[in-house]
Order: structure tokens, then C-alpha cells, then sequence
């Protein structure tokens, strides 16, 4: 195929035309480090694409740095974003490069996010789970942060989180079952609910004597 037309555009990028027909459009960069993409050069189609794919490449890795840069997320939650805008292939080979370069590593990014939650939010350690199954971190790093945190405490939070947000509610008729079930749902186990009530309730006899 035949250059006809170069052109460059607003977005430092530049328009490769080929026997009067647009093919694609290239960064820059790309195109300055191509000396084959001069007007009326016939290149093969396997060249011509082959530096479609890399700009292709390049433009994944630009977007994929950018959504790291507004928020740390997981591979996979970057993978399923990128997948948007890019094929399958080229997103993986994104990741893949980005994890090689340090870039990219679910086990802190789910150490640091499963600290967050239970320190700052007050997360139950079965929440914390949840959470990062949502953050789309593979199974294996899942079930190596919660075992780092098997023995956190849980009681202590609940206690915590009882008098500051359910103690008028636990006063109430049948106010015991309600603050135990909204507990349940923020995903504490019964037995750390259990003891943490005995010792909210305990605490609150000592301050009305």
C-alpha cells in the first residue's frame, strides 16, 4: 500500500492515509521513531499494521497509567476498564508489563485496602472479603490477606460501633435482636457480636451505678 497522506492532528497524533484511504491515525512519537512513513513509501500491509498495533499498545499503556494516577485499583479491576477501549490481547500484555515494572501489585494494593476498611470503616473481617472480591483480586491474594488478618480483633470494633451508632436503639423493647441482626449484616460472626453486647451492656450498668 501506498502513503498518500500524512496528517497531523490537534492531539499530537498523526493521520496515516494510504492509496487515498484513512487507515489509522498514530502518536507522535510513534511516528517520528518510523522513518518508513513518508509520502508515496509502499509498505506491506503486515508493517503497516504492525505499527497500528503498537501505537495501539502504547495508547493502552498511556490510558492504563492514567486511571492508576486518579485511583489505585487492582489488575483486574484495571483489566476490565482498559477492556472497554482495547482487545483482550493488548490489555493483557498492559498488565502484564505494568506488574513487571512494580506497577501493578494486587497484594499490597489488597494489604492497604483491607486496613483501610477495617481501621477507618469499621469493616467486619467478612465485609473485608467481600470488598475485595468486588475490587476483582484473584482468589489466591484474597485468601492470603485474610489469612494475615485471622486473628484480628473483631470485638473490639463492634463495641465501638455499638455505642456510637445503636446504643439508644439497644435500649429499646427487643432492641438486643435488632442491634444483633444489623451486626449480622455488616457481616460479624455471632459469637463477636455476642460477647461485644455482654460488654457494651456490662459498661452501661458501671455508668448508672
Amino acid at each position: 500500500m501506498t502513503i498518500t497522506r500524512l496528517s497531523e492532528t490537534k492531539k499530537g497524533r498523526f493521520a496515516v492515509f494510504a492509496d487515498g484511504e484513512f487507515l489509522f491515525s498514530v502518536h507522535k512519537d510513534i511516528f517520528l521513531a518510523r522513518p518508513e512513513l513518508v509520502l508515496g513509501k509502499n509498505l506491506p500491509v503486515e508493517l503497516l499494521e504492525e505499527i497500528r498495533l503498537e501505537d495501539e499498545a502504547w495508547s493502552c499503556k498511556e490510558k492504563a497509567l492514567t486511571l492508576l494516577e486518579y485511583s489505585s485499583r487492582s489488575a483486574g479491576a484495571l483489566a476490565e476498564k482498559l477492556r472497554q477501549h482495547y482487545p483482550p490481547e493488548t490489555v493483557e500484555a498492559t498488565i502484564q508489563r505494568l506488574t513487571e515494572l512494580g506497577l501493578l501489585n494486587d497484594l499490597d494494593y489488597g494489604r492497604r485496602l483491607a486496613a483501610d476498611l477495617l481501621h477507618l470503616r469499621k469493616y467486619s473481617l467478612g465485609r473485608v472479603r467481600q470488598a475485595l472480591y468486588q475490587r476483582k483480586l484473584d482468589r489466591e491474594v484474597i485468601d492470603e490477606i485474610m489469612e494475615e488478618l485471622e486473628d484480628t480483633d473483631q470485638i473490639g470494633p463492634i463495641v465501638e460501633l455499638v455505642q456510637k451508632k445503636y446504643l439508644p436503639k439497644l435500649r429499646e423493647p427487643q432492641g438486643r435482636q435488632k442491634v444483633a441482626a444489623a451486626l449480622q449484616r455488616r457481616g460479624y460472626g455471632w459469637d463477636d457480636i455476642r460477647e461485644a453486647l455482654r460488654q457494651v451492656a456490662e459498661n452501661d450498668d458501671e455508668g448508672d451505678e
